[in-house]
């Protein structure tokens, strides 16, 4: 049973004056500032909505005010009756998310400490419950900013990290509330998910595990394996029952002791595959625990019967390495995009959950990366995934730093790796566990090796492999591996992330990476001119130059209008010129990023047998601001979106590079069936149809349709249009060499179908 406890509390803040232990005495109460609090919530919203900060955060440079409070310490307060009936029942007082170093007192009894924002926190309260009248619970939040600069910053982080977010080393928050350059600076505080009592049933199950032993069209089998909470019961048993449409499972055995595994063979089982390939199938499956016949526990969980391996090198010359995924024993080409934070302040994360997955459904993904400077994501996420075959790459909470090799730390990353790790191990929808964003990347930058990091070649591999034999495991994105290390070789690296110059997105840097996946990549692009009066003060709405919040939201705190300059730069590499005006300004920033991640994905699809997939960055940005998102934190998308929508269809013709004088018209079929239909392209300028045929493309294969007569010195806009039975779809293609015309741009994109 559950109680929550969210709601309404009460807020107590004051500069952190000490690390007092122990209860709100009422003499410092009366010392420190009260309002009412909101949990879930962040401290921030509450000083918004009781005029301590501004009511709009996100406008102008609001933001910089939420660093007046860096250096503050906070006390939650609320009462609570404590649940009738409790007899000798074990009670746990559960706090999902607290952020980040908090001390609990209960009824002026101090009964736990925390220091790690991304893991639930349960608090044994049997006995120390009163039954009748109130019951006073406060949280102390200290500051982080207070316990930053009290610690000694290791010499090997300084070495081998990036030139910011020190402050992040070895606290255990998420490390872009610390400022990136996605996310403003925001060291946030707060009761950020549920709060509640469980008062334990006698018999619970506890660990719950599942995993496909082997799978294929004509069998499967799965492995159960379970534990359960409860004082010595004789006699106990197990049944475990699961359906899909019409395919069925049943299997009852004894158990000779309060844990134990089960085997069960499905005949026929109905796969989970991803988006393009099959159905996202799910079984409802029970497990119902009997001792003497009289049922105990029950647990109920979706199962998607699928196998997943990730075939890759350690290094690459780009014909002879590989890094892709094969589902259930096909390689699949991973199309999708990374998942970054949904907003600086985490409590407002679930209320985004519905309308962003929506669209990375929409938008055709199979594939998101899980960014290890964000937090770990709700359930809810997963439960999404599992239903429509989105596979999730999920990183551990770690990013463009050396973390400190204590084995203080070392053992609350291994706390919070085997509470990640036993959390997410039953959807199948979880396909990779990382190591962390970039921090091998950095380190063998800085001329160390990254191999001798403790955490993600040691510790994060015993956690999964004692939790999770099911999942590859790959110690850092991209992973710097100790052929890469001994050869001194970067570029030999099969799993990258494309950032580079930042030049035109036809550069060499992009077109000769020998990468055979691609998981960071993209291209700045403005939001629309209706967002950014959302967020920019109508004095600072144009021009872009030398406009302080301008670059604030670019983002940077710093003043550094590097990335802002992005937008001008890129519109003059496409189009010569940049325009005065603010709407044509948008169009061309828009077009340009548009044409880049679309080329982006189509350049990893034509070269399928060499490629394994393509996680662009990113759909959706987590605050307001000028960035790689295509879709803006208001939700007005941008014409990168309509894009890479095109490029990402399970069937989609596209045109490959200029090669010999053609450029050849290929079909990439990532489906399982073959696809079958006509075509034809034509000039946008002209209106020439310049090629037409049929087709038929066999599964999960690439064919090369024709080749199209072209130049270097021309430029043009091709449309191509295929049909499928009844349906019809297209997708154009850009081709020769900037700078284009920006007024016959708008001729040509006028022509596209809507």
């Amino acid at each position: 049973m559950k109680q929550s406890l969210n709601g309404q509390w009460t807020l107590y803040f004051d500069k952190q004056k000490s690390k007092e232990s122990g209860a709100l005495s009422e003499l410092r109460k009366a010392e420190m500032t009260k309002i009412p609090a909101t949990v879930p919530g962040n401290v921030e919203l509450d000083l918004m909505e009781n005029g301590y900060l501004p009511k709009d955060i996100y406008m102008g440079e609001n933001i910089l005010e939420v660093q007046k409070f860096e250096d503050y310490e906070w006390w939650y307060e609320t009462c609570f009756q404590a649940p009738e009936g409790l007899g000798d029942r074990k009670v746990t007082l559960c706090f999902e998310g607290v952020d980040t170093i908090a001390e609990y007192v209960l009824n002026g009894e101090v009964i736990g400490q925390s220091r790690n924002m991304f893991i639930p926190i349960e608090l044994d309260v049997t006995g120390k419950l009163k039954t009748e009248g109130d019951n006073l619970l406060q949280v102390h939040l200290y500051s982080v900013m207070e316990e930053a600069f009290s610690r000694e910053c290791p010499m090997y982080s300084l070495m081998n990290g990036w030139d910011q977010n020190f402050d992040s080393v070895g606290v255990r928050k998420a490390a872009h509330n610390f400022g990136w350059d996605i996310m403003p600076r925001a060291v946030s505080s707060g009761l950020w998910r549920d709060v509640y009592l469980h008062v334990q049933e006698k018999v619970e199950v506890g660990q719950l595990y599942y995993y496909t032993r082997y799978a294929n069209e004509k069998s499967a089998m799965l492995r159960f394996c379970y534990d359960l909470e409860t004082e010595m019961v004789k006699d106990l048993c197990v049944e475990i029952s699961g359906k899909c449409g019409d395919s069925e499972f049943c299997i009852k055995k004894p158990m000779w002791f309060k844990a134990g595994w089960a085997e069960v063979v499905i005949d026929h089982p109905k796969l989970w595959w991803p988006y393009g390939y099959g159905e996202a199938s799910l079984y409802d499956t029970m497990l119902t625990f009997y001792s003497k016949e009289e049922v105990i526990a029950r647990k109920e969980i979706k199962v998607g019967i699928r196998t997943v391996e990730l075939r890759r090198t350690e290094v690459t010359n780009g014909q002879d390495g590989c890094f892709s995924f094969l589902m259930n024993g096909v390689k699949v080409m991973c199309k999708g995009s990374n998942w970054v934070p949904m907003d600086a302040f985490h409590s407002r994360d679930r209320e985004r959950y519905d309308k962003t997955l929506e669209l990375f459904s929409d938008i055709g993904c199979n594939m998101i990366r899980c960014w290890g400077g964000n937090v770990y994501e709700e359930e809810t996420v997963y439960d999404y995934c599992d239903a429509h075959g989105i596979m999730i790459w999920q990183d551990f909470a770690m990013g463009c730093h050396p973390y400190p090799q204590e084995e203080a730390f070392l053992a609350e990353i291994r706390k919070e790796a085997e509470s990640v790790v036993r959390k997410f191990r039953n959807h199948p929808s979880l396909v990779l566990w990382a190591g962390d964003n970039e921090c091998d990347e950095l380190i063998f930058q800085s001329g160390s090796n990254p191999n001798k990091n403790r955490i993600t070649r040691e510790v994060l591999p015993q956690v999964i492999e004692a939790n999770d034999c099911s999942r590859p495991y790959l110690p850092s994105s991209p992973y710097v591996s100790p052929k890469i290390v001994e050869s001194g070789n970067y570029r030999t690296i099969p799993e990258a992330h494309l950032w580079g110059p930042r030049d035109y997105f036809k550069s060499s840097y992009y077109v000769g990476s020998t990468a055979h996946f691609i998981s960071e990549t993209g291209y700045h692009g403005c939001p629309a001119k209706v967002s950014i009066e959302k967020f920019i003060d109508s004095d600072h709405l144009w021009p872009l130059d030398n406009n302080p919040q301008w670059v604030l939201h670019s983002s940077d705190q710093r003043g550094n209008d590097a990335r802002i300059h992005l937008l001008p730069k890129q519109i003059a590499q496409l189009f010569g010129e940049v325009p005065t005006d603010i709407e044509e300004f948008i169009f061309a920033s828009q077009i340009s990023q548009a044409e880049a991640d679309k080329f982006f994905i189509e350049n990893v699809r034509t070269q399928k047998e060499k490629k394994g997939g393509i996680l662009w960055w990113n759909l959706m940005d987590g605050w307001p601001q000028f960035s790689d998102a295509v879709v803006d934190y208001y939700y007005e998308k941008k014409i990168a979106y309509d894009y890479i929508k095109r490029s990402q269809q399970p069937f989609a013709l596209m045109c490959g590079e200029m090669d010999n004088w053609h450029l050849p018209v290929i079909a990439s079929n990532d489906t399982l069936k073959e696809v079958c239909g006509s075509f034809t392209v034509q000039n946008l300028e002209s209106e020439e149809v310049l090629l037409t045929g049929e087709f038929e493309v066999t599964p999960n294969s690439n064919a090369l349709l024709g080749r199209i007569p072209v130049m270097y010195s021309e430029k043009g806009m091709l449309l191509l249009k295929w049909q499928i039975g009844e349906e019809e779809y297209f997708n154009h293609y850009l081709y020769g060499m900037p700078a284009f015309d920006l007024q016959k741009y708008r001729k040509w994109f006028s022509k596209l179908p809507k």
